[in-house]
Formats: structure tokens, C-alpha cells, sequence
């Protein structure tokens, strides 16, 4: 009897507490000195509120395989004097999943003087790394000093994601919006899906410079530049992406493809749109441009970069009054394979040179 009872204690300790064994054994970072203590652990729990400190940046590009992370409550980094050059936290590492409730918190209305990347010294807010099948969810970044998401590395997904810069709409005494260049999702990456997010910013929803084998699904863009390919510079290669089921309200343009002008060589190929809805866009519903030169346009296009197999379908919704409805100035020779179908952006106002797809 004794023996059986003895034995059972034994079971009990080694084999019944294997909750409280992984919560032991799980990491919290709960002040700033956390994050380089958490960075060996493939268990973490990020547990604000808590502020990192001035031109202090979290390097986790070296996390193990495997390694998860969940956020909760809001961390804010602090305005500091870091430049674009920097991110304010970098992730890497093989099926790395990152998901929570929690806020990152950018302090961009200390830093937003509507000159966006020029002005005051701005850091970029979070630059990931990932491969193998890695994960990024449910979490919110808010006001961000400029681009929120800067994505490099491979096989990754984005889902349930807000970026919420809306508080850059504000404007100074001489009428400028205050926050700029506070792209959403800026992808120079292969294999990347993004899905299901909220973006409210001032610059593009989603910009693809560089890249394979990406989509965009389901998302909400409101109060920025757009969905955008590019801009592409010379030399680069963006193929095979797909934006599908996305709604974009309140920008400057819908969607859009643009390279670099001069362009000498690289390509853009096999991009669908389809299935988006546009309401309040103030400049261009659908625009492909070969004229797109130091964060401007020249009005001529000039480029040895082809745009070739592009299709948009389904396109609908309104712009303002004067805006463009489809707009395209291509290089001679330069865009090709056009496939446009069922496109119903209002008022009607085209003007297409160098190509003349379905809707122009």
C-alpha cells in the first residue's frame, strides 16, 4: 500500500504538471531589459504596458526555429533620434509565430512634422526576417514614425493584423497632413501572404518592390496612397502576385503598378487585381505608370523595364470629381498582355498612352 501511494506521488510530480512545467518555462519580457534576456528562449511572452527606452531598438533577427511570441498590453518606444536607417524591432528566424492582443506603440505624433522621411530623424517600426512557414498575428502598431512593416526573408503570413496610423491625418497650421511615409506593408520578399488586416496610414497600404509570389487578401486600406507594385526600381523583378477581396477608401489612388523612370533593365510580370472596391479616391482609381522618379511623377514615361501579363478584373467603386478613373502611361512598347475586365470605377475619366486596355 505504502509502495502504491509512493508511486503514485512519483507519477503525479513527473507526469501531471506539464502546464505548469511549459509555463516555467516560458520567457516574459516586461521591461526593455527583457527582450535581450527572452532572445535565447523559444517561448515568449511580451507583457506591457511597459516603454522602451529613447535610441533603443529590440534585434530579435536571430530567434531559434520554432520560436513563439505572444504580445499583451501596449509597448511604446520613445522618441528618440534614430534615422530610417534604423528599426525600432527586427524578427527573424525560421517558424517564428508572433501573434497576441497586445499594441506596439511608435510615439509617431512625436515624431510626425509632414515631411515623413526628410524632416526630423524617423525610424522605421518593424522589420521582419522570417522564413519557413513563420506567422504574424492578431496584434495592433500604432503610430508609427514612418513605414510600419518592412518585409524581407520568405514564407511568411500576415493575418488579423491593424496598423492604425490614423491619428496622422491630422494637419499643421499650414494645411499639411502630419504623418507621411507611413507605408503599411512594404514587401522586397518571396512567398508572402497578407490577409485579413486593417490599415489606416497616409502612404501606401501595401507596396511591392521587390519580389515573388506574394498576395494580399481581404484587406482594408483607408486614408493612404493605395495598393501599389512598386514603385519598381531599375534592375528589380516583381512577379507573380495576386491582390484580391480588398476594399481601399479614402486615398489618393486604388490600385496601382509604377517603375522607376530611366529604368534599364528588371520586370514586372503576372500581377492580378481583382475583386476591389474603391470609394473617395481623390487622384487615380486604376493607374500603371513608367514614370515614377525621386517620390514623384515626370509625366513622361521612359523605361526599358516590361510590364507584361497583367490582369484586373472586377474593379469597381467611385473617385472624386476630376479624378481619374484609369489612367496609364507606358514607355513604347513596354506594357503588354493586358487583361481588364468587368471594370466599373465612376465617373469615367481615362487616359491611357502606350497601352489601351478594356476600360480605357
Amino acid at each position: 500500500m505504502l509502495f502504491n501511494l509512493l508511486s503514485a506521488a512519483v507519477f503525479s510530480t513527473v507526469f501531471a504538471s506539464p502546464v505548469a512545467l511549459e509555463k516555467k518555462s516560458t520567457c516574459v519580457v516586461s521591461s526593455y531589459a527583457g527582450f535581450a534576456n527572452c532572445a535565447s528562449s523559444t517561448s515568449i511572452a511580451i507583457e506591457g504596458p511597459f516603454t522602451v527606452p529613447a535610441n533603443s531598438v529590440v534585434d530579435w533577427s536571430g530567434l531559434k526555429s520554432g520560436t513563439t511570441i505572444t504580445l499583451t498590453g501596449t509597448v511604446t518606444f520613445a522618441k528618440g533620434t534614430l534615422t530610417t536607417s534604423d528599426y525600432l524591432i527586427t524578427v527573424g528566424g525560421s517558424g517564428i509565430t508572433f501573434s497576441g492582443t497586445g499594441t506596439l506603440y511608435g510615439s509617431g505624433e512625436d515624431y510626425w512634422d509632414g515631411k515623413g522621411s526628410s524632416g526630423v530623424n524617423k525610424p522605421k517600426m518593424f522589420r521582419v526576417e522570417t522564413t519557413g512557414s513563420s506567422k504574424f498575428s492578431g496584434f495592433t502598431i500604432k503610430n508609427t514614425p514612418v513605414h510600419c512593416f518592412s518585409i524581407a526573408g520568405s514564407d511568411t503570413t500576415f493575418s488579423g493584423i491593424t496598423i492604425n496610423n490614423s491619428a496622422g491625418d491630422a494637419k499643421n497650421s499650414a494645411g499639411t497632413v502630419l504623418g507621411h511615409n507611413t507605408d503599411g506593408f512594404d514587401v522586397s520578399a518571396t512567398g508572402i501572404t497578407i490577409e485579413n488586416c486593417n490599415v489606416y496610414n497616409q502612404d501606401d497600404c501595401l507596396a511591392v518592390n521587390k519580389g515573388s509570389n506574394i498576395k494580399f487578401l481581404n484587406n482594408y486600406c483607408s486614408g493612404g496612397h493605395g495598393i501599389s507594385i512598386g514603385s519598381v526600381a531599375s534592375g528589380s523583378v516583381v512577379d507573380s502576385i495576386t491582390v484580391s477581396g480588398c476594399t481601399v477608401t479614402n486615398s489618393a489612388n486604388g490600385v496601382r503598378i509604377k517603375t522607376d523612370y530611366g529604368a534599364t533593365s528588371g520586370s514586372v510580370s503576372n500581377i492580378i487585381y481583382e475583386d476591389i472596391t474603391l470609394s473617395n479616391i481623390s487622384g487615380y482609381g486604376i493607374v500603371v505608370r513608367q514614370d515614377y522618379k525621386d517620390g514623384s511623377t515626370v509625366g513622361t514615361a521612359v523605361s526599358k523595364m516590361p510590364i507584361t501579363t497583367v490582369t484586373f478584373t472586377n474593379i469597381h467603386g467611385t473617385v472624386d470629381s476630376g479624378a481619374y478613373s484609369v489612367f496609364v502611361l507606358c514607355a513604347t512598347g513596354e506594357c503588354t498582355g493586358f487583361n481588364w475586365t468587368e471594370i466599373n470605377v465612376t465617373p469615367k475619366k481615362t487616359s491611357c498612352t502606350g497601352a489601351t486596355p478594356t476600360g480605357c
